[in-house]
């Protein structure tokens, strides 16, 4: 009669242990994310400087007559 419920009992540890597991993952994942957005964010910013110095230094070019 116990067997059924010892069986039980570890299932339900499984259970709670996997899913204890997949919150800290969730959470590391979350982290991650945040991470990798904030970097693109400050890439995007870099490439916008960048093309605004482009953009100052062709405006500088002497320009030609089409010869």
């Amino acid at each position: 009669m116990l067997e059924p419920l010892d069986a039980l009992t570890n299932r339900v540890n499984e259970l709670v242990a996997l899913v204890r597991h997949l919150r800290e993952e969730n959470h590391q994942l979350r982290t991650q994310v945040a991470d990798a957005q904030a970097e693109a964010g400050a890439l995007r910013e870099r490439i916008a400087v960048a093309g605004r110095r482009l953009d100052t230094l062709l405006a500088q070019l002497p320009h030609s007559d089409g010869a």
